[in-house]
């Protein structure tokens, strides 16, 4: 059995975001397959515990799990700290480059390696990849791109405020060079679609795979008649999903709000901003609910739900939930990119508030039109069940190369 080391930037638990829903579900599959350790930064807000015991659920004993504590920066590391912002570490990676990380991981590495692959989750702890290298030469180094993370900044900087731009920018070309130098040191790179594949290897990922986003199926039940209620769902401490829930209730609501009455326009997710709580409305109308358990009770109340999204990479889980709820989609192309979505058959795209507001009047006013967009929207999410996801990622990594092994090696770009 081939031993797997998976190193993440937070203990995947609760499982509350997009990111973290992918990170437990590539873990569950790999545990599957494979003998796992998982290193992972513990922060607060994190529960550990929980963490601990689904792994263990997953036949992964506790002492598999190697937690690292990332207290404030001690005066020791701050010398270091301020090295490797003068190397060109983007500001907000690094943290991932502290000492007590590096220490943990020599640590891990010393009682538990050699390992056959190791799995990064997200560039932020591919930052380690060099002293994987030197570590565990025979190792196959792979690191899960979320999203590409240079294009997300890219298309942040635009549209953030002035006083931000040259920060944004900054920070962009920083990310870049780093994003650059570690998907071409990597072994393989996953990419969420073919979209953000392209882009990977334009950066110089030598061997990029696909492993797309999915959705827990049996978590949503398509309903039988359509909801009143417009309905966002995301992670509110996410800029662009902040971005996208001002523009939809500041520009596109007023246009339809009389029209949808009695529905409200429910804007659900985690750590709302000020900005955003203060978009509630004092006749209930829109609600901005905070975190809740689960969002499938939301989407079995919609009519629709509309995603004016701006910025972004990866794919949007909340389209994919959208569309196994049964639920009609109305949302930019940025938003469905590197879904297979069709125009007027799985989903209704939307730039402006106008068009929004048009596509959204379609809905309430053809029942039929509802239906089909939810009957096919729902036939596209049987396609993303993360068991079948799942089960491509674990034949990958059984089938890769390790120096010395005899995996197989592939090349070009693979979807699993």
């Amino acid at each position: 059995m081939r031993r797997v080391l998976a190193i993440l930037p937070y203990v995947p638990f609760p499982s509350d975001t997009g990111g973290t829903l992918r990170t437990l579900e590539l873990v569950r599959a790999l545990a599957s397959r494979f003998s796992i350790d998982v290193l992972a930064l513990h922060r607060p807000g994190n529960d550990a515990a929980g963490f601990t015991r689904w792994l263990g659920e997953l036949g992964v004993p506790a002492s598999r799990l190697h937690l690292v504590d990332m207290p404030r920066i001690a005066p020791g590391e701050t010398l270091s700290s301020t090295r490797a912002l003068l190397r060109g570490t983007p500001l907000t990676y690094i943290r991932y480059t502290r000492q007590c990380l590096q220490a943990a991981f020599r640590r891990v590495m010393r009682e538990q390696g050699p390992f056959d692959i190791i799995h990064f989750d997200h560039l932020h702890m591919a930052q380690l990849l060099p002293l994987a290298r030197e570590l565990n030469p025979s190792a196959h180094l792979v690191i899960d791109e979320h999203n590409v993370e240079s294009q997300l900044l890219a298309r942040m900087a635009p549209l953030s405020a002035l006083p931000l731009r040259p920060f944004l920018n900054w920070q962009f070309r920083r990310v870049e060079e780093l994003e650059r130098a570690c998907v071409s040191q990597a072994d393989s790179v996953l990419a969420c679609s073919e979209v953000d594949a392209a882009q990977l290897r334009e950066l110089g990922a030598k061997q990029v795979h696909v492993v797309p986003n999915g959705v827990k199926l049996p978590d949503f039940i398509p309903q039988e008649k359509a909801g009143n209620d417009l309905v966002f769902v995301g992670s509110m401490d996410w800029w662009p999903n902040e971005d996208a829930v001002l523009r939809l209730a500041r520009e596109v609501w007023p246009l339809v709000s009389s029209e949808l009455a009695p529905g409200r326009l429910m804007v659900v997710g985690r750590n709302p901003s000020a900005s955003v709580r203060a978009l509630e409305s004092e006749d209930g109308r829109l609600t901005v609910t905070g975190a809740v358990p689960s969002v499938a009770p939301h989407l079995a109340r919609a009519l629709a739900t509309a995603i004016p999204l701006r910025a972004g990479s990866g794919t949007r889980l909340k389209v994919l939930e959208a569309a196994a709820a049964g639920v009609p989609v109305v949302a930019t192309r940025l938003a469905v990119e590197g879904l297979p979505v069709v125009e007027g058959q799985n989903v209704l795209l939307a730039e402006s508030p106008q068009e929004f507001a048009n596509a959204l009047r379609r809905l309430r006013n053809d029942p039929e039109l509802c239906r089909k967009l939810a009957h096919n929207a729902r036939r596209m999410a049987e396609s993303f069940a993360w068991e079948g996801i799942g089960a491509g990622l674990g034949d990958l990594y059984l089938n890769a190369s390790v120096k010395g092994g005899g995996g197989k090696k592939s090349s070009g770009t693979d979807v699993v």
